[in-house]
């Protein structure tokens, strides 16, 4: 018969493996959903639906609706007939009716063979041809869609087999890669205009992601304005890297707490981040109220934002969470949300000197997610022509994202 001290150790030893357990499937579930994980991708609560609000409740009063904006036609077909299909009765045209379509060619691709005639010009005595064209068998415009389908994170096989497809019979994935090659260097030189026109911007977003190199661990530095995108592939998380991007960098850096970013004189600390770990301790009753008070301050820095610059106003802010700090500290759970906000200082309200500087960094944070979606796609980059790629042709590319320019129809504009 198990006596009850052997019995009580067993329970013990069980309770001890449960704990291990639970302990570790906390760690891998933190990899996946922590305050760095964008709200997309966070598991949402249950939520009630209010009841009194209707479930599809359609165009609101007063809208005039969307709809397609249609360019305008490149040509125009008149269906016509001269008799009825049913009785063959002579018909007489009463109105008209208009539908636009918009569709592919029934022949995707055109093959156009070149006759370039040669001239000999006695006075310069040299040879001349009517026409410059590029060594490369395909055009500009099929090489511009295989550089916005490899952005869109396509493997090289499955954009090959898609122009395969599409009547290029002898495509291969070796030819995306050349193109690829091609264009990082086209857009070397407006990469280079972009960083140079950033540098000098007033304040930047600036973030970073894991991103391995050959099996090896590496980043991707994103520095961002609102209207240029830049981002850099290193084998280094070091301030370094970020002090390469924007050496000598006078303006405001909007950023999260990595150290990284401590050597600039102007930083905004992102709102966004701090709440997002206040959220993760918000489980405990003596927390949670700190943490709503940080989220009605962090409402009420939004709406000083709106105004000229108070000094009192923002002192009484300054006050505001360093007494939140101090409810913090004496809260055993809560000091190391207190260290991150107290390591902040001032940081935290730098945005209220400066109307366009934003009191978060949400803006770095959406535009590395194409970063993020590269990496799930290819797992990590292999050579300096994958870094080419991140550093080059996506800088390039997202810019022109951000000025809402045609991305197809600037491809097109590059020339060699």
């Amino acid at each position: 018969m198990v006596s009850w001290h052997q019995r009580v150790r067993e329970l013990e030893s069980i309770i001890t493996k449960q704990q291990d357990i639970i302990q570790e499937l906390t760690r891998q579930l933190k990899a996946y959903e922590n305050p760095h994980t964008p709200s997309s991708k966070t598991h949402k609560k249950n939520t009630k639906r209010d009841e009194s609000k209707p479930r599809f409740p359609g165009k609101p009063k007063g809208g005039v609706g969307g709809g397609i904006e249609l360019p305008p036609p490149d040509k125009v077909e008149e269906h016509k007939l001269d008799a009825c299909p049913d009785c063959d009765s002579k018909l007489q045209m009463k109105s008209m009716r208009k539908h636009t379509t918009i569709d592919l060619p029934k022949k995707p691709f055109v093959v156009t063979e070149h006759h370039i005639m040669r001239y000999h010009c006695s006075k310069c005595n040299k040879e001349i041809e009517a026409a410059t064209l590029s060594d490369s068998i395909y055009g500009q415009r099929l090489q511009s869609m295989v550089i916005m389908l490899k952005n869109l994170t396509n493997s090289h096989e499955k954009i090959a087999s898609l122009i395969r497809e599409l009547g290029a019979p002898s495509f291969s994935a070796a030819q995306v890669q050349r193109i690829a090659d091609l264009y990082i260097e086209k857009l070397q030189p407006t990469r280079n205009t972009y960083l140079g026109m950033l540098r000098k911007a007033d304040y930047v977003n600036a973030d970073e992601t894991g991103f391995r190199k050959d099996g090896k661990n590496g980043y991707v530095w994103g520095v961002f304005t609102k209207t240029i995108a830049i981002f850099s592939a290193q084998m280094s998380r070091g301030r370094s890297c970020i002090e390469t991007l924007i050496p000598n960098y006078i303006g405001v850096i909007v950023s999260d707490g990595y150290v990284a970013y401590d050597d600039f004189k102007l930083r905004q600390r992102c709102w966004a981040h701090l709440l997002r770990e206040a959220n993760e301790y918000a489980d405990n009753d003596e927390i949670n109220v700190q943490y709503q008070r940080l989220k009605l301050l962090y409402e009420h820095l939004k709406k000083l934002k709106a105004q000229p610059p108070d000094e009192k106003k923002i002192d009484a802010a300054k006050f505001q969470l360093n007494d939140v700090v101090t409810c913090l500290n004496t809260i055993t759970e809560g000091r190391k949300l207190a260290t991150l906000i107290a390591n902040g200082g001032d940081n935290w309200f730098t945005a209220l000197y400066y109307t366009d500087v934003p009191l978060d960094n949400n803006h770095a944070e959406r535009e590395l997610r194409s970063v993020v979606l590269l990496r799930k796609t290819i797992g990590c980059y292999r050579n300096h022509k994958g870094k080419g790629w991140i550093d080059i042709v996506m800088s390039v590319i997202h810019t022109w994202k951000l000025q809402g320019l045609n991305v197809f129809q600037q491809l097109n504009l590059i020339t060699d």
